[in-house]
């Protein structure tokens, strides 16, 4: 294929990719939103919530992605996006029916071994169907999908869950009565069906007539670690910020402002499905158009602006008295992280040769999913549960915020000194 036939035929590729990934981040943090019913209904502690929106997400999705990333570049693509669908959704149907915290851990983990599926084949079909003069935008649009996911989440998913607390309990065929945030995740299953059918005609990019070995990806990475470590470090930083503030922002305005669970998402989903958008199509833009003017840093520079720009935000949202300004700053947050997603992720992708894209991207996003998805959420919930209580979970926020951005911003300013691109392809 062409490099121009693969440009003018990789946007409704990346169009449907950005709807998958829309969809595993709302089925994913529909968590968030009912986390007081569930936390009510099933006598749990903050780290018990803390571990299910993490560690027991991340640790599978950690252990399975390099596998994933190898099946990645033996051609797999298709194959792995349709199991990671059905993986996920028979997640959401055990949850919904659970009825006490190892059901609800063991759910959890399989929805973290169907959703590590999507991104490292969602990644290799884009960076081979765009090319790299428009790989940020595309990038862009594949981590607008993810954050407005977790809109949808908030937004349809707190209007649905206030219409089914309001009718009370649901008595549904087979599966027998349910309470309110039961039948959310059960009837979440439903648009996933069309999505499947879709994907199904996604037309495979042949494998490469020699798979890669796993050790050469790992060997790409040791000879270039001082550009990869110091820019999957600051990466590192910016996720754990953003999947914390997914996991926490609905219950901090529960207990800080006396929202309900529905008033909550609604809310914060239509904020970030305002914010978000912009974030990351301009940092996208930025990067493709950085990259253009030949500075090849670009990346780890727009994700050090992004990490300093942090802790101002999150003051204002955790410690403003008033609730005007609080959502304010929790807008500024996420239009931040946006901003900050595609020069993280897009950044792997351009220091990477095609032939090695899943494997490398593999043991990112497991190392990334591992370090901040499985540490920031549980990290707050222990604050909350040791040091803060239930009404500290802005203080807890700020905490965990401002040292991480710290660090992240240091290691964004090494990846800038040491950034280099590939000199040839394997």
């Amino acid at each position: 294929m062409s490099r121009s036939s693969s440009d003018r035929g990789g946007w409704p590729l990346v169009a449907l990719l950005a709807a998958t990934q829309l969809a595993a981040s709302s089925d994913r943090f529909l968590l968030t939103l009912v986390a007081t019913p569930v936390k009510a209904a099933l006598s749990l502690s903050d780290t018990q919530l803390g571990l299910l929106q993490g560690s027991a997400y991340a640790l599978p999705f950690a252990l399975v992605s390099p596998l994933l990333g190898l099946l990645v570049d033996r051609g797999h693509r298709r194959r792995l996006l349709l199991a990671g669908i059905l993986l996920w959704n028979v997640s959401l149907l055990a949850f919904g029916l659970a009825t006490g915290f190892p059901a609800l851990l063991a759910s959890r983990f399989v929805l973290g071994l169907g959703q590590a599926c999507i991104l490292p084949a969602a990644l290799s079909l884009m960076a081979i169907r765009l090319g790299r003069n428009r790989l940020g935008r595309g990038v862009s649009l594949l981590t607008t999908g993810s954050s407005l996911g977790r809109s949808v989440a908030l937004l349809a998913g707190g209007a649905l869950l206030g219409w089914l607390t309001a009718r009370g309990s649901a008595d549904l065929p087979v599966l027998g009565r349910l309470a309110p945030w039961q039948t959310l995740f059960v009837l979440a299953v439903l648009p996933n069906l069309v999505l499947a059918a879709m994907l199904l005609r996604i037309r495979e990019v042949p494998a490469l007539s020699a798979p890669v070995p796993r050790m050469k990806s790992l060997g790409w990475i040791r000879r270039r670690w001082r550009a990869y470590l110091p820019h999957a470090a600051a990466a590192t930083a910016s996720v754990l910020m953003i999947q914390t503030l997914a996991a926490w922002a609905p219950t901090f305005y529960v207990r800080a402002f006396g929202f309900t669970p529905a008033e909550s998402g609604m809310a914060l989903g239509l904020i970030a499905l305002l914010a978000a958008p912009c974030g990351h199509l301009t940092g996208g833009a930025l990067l493709d158009r950085m990259r253009r003017a030949g500075d090849a840093a670009a990346a780890s520079r727009l994700l050090a602006l992004a990490l300093v720009l942090t802790v101002p935000a999150t003051v204002v949202m955790s410690l403003s008295p008033g609730l005007v300004s609080s959502l304010s700053g929790f807008a500024a947050l996420v239009a931040v992280f946006g901003f900050a997603s595609p020069p993280g992720l897009g950044g792997i992708q351009l220091l990477t040769p095609r032939s090695l894209r899943g494997g490398v991207s593999a043991f990112f996003l497991a190392t990334v999913t591992l370090v901040a998805t499985g540490t920031g959420p549980l990290i707050v919930g222990m604050l909350n549960d040791a040091v803060f209580g239930l009404a500290g979970v802005g203080h807890a926020l700020l905490a965990v915020f401002s040292v991480t951005a710290v660090l992240g911003t240091g290691a964004a300013v090494a990846a800038t000194r040491a950034w280099t691109l590939p000199a040839r392809r394997p």
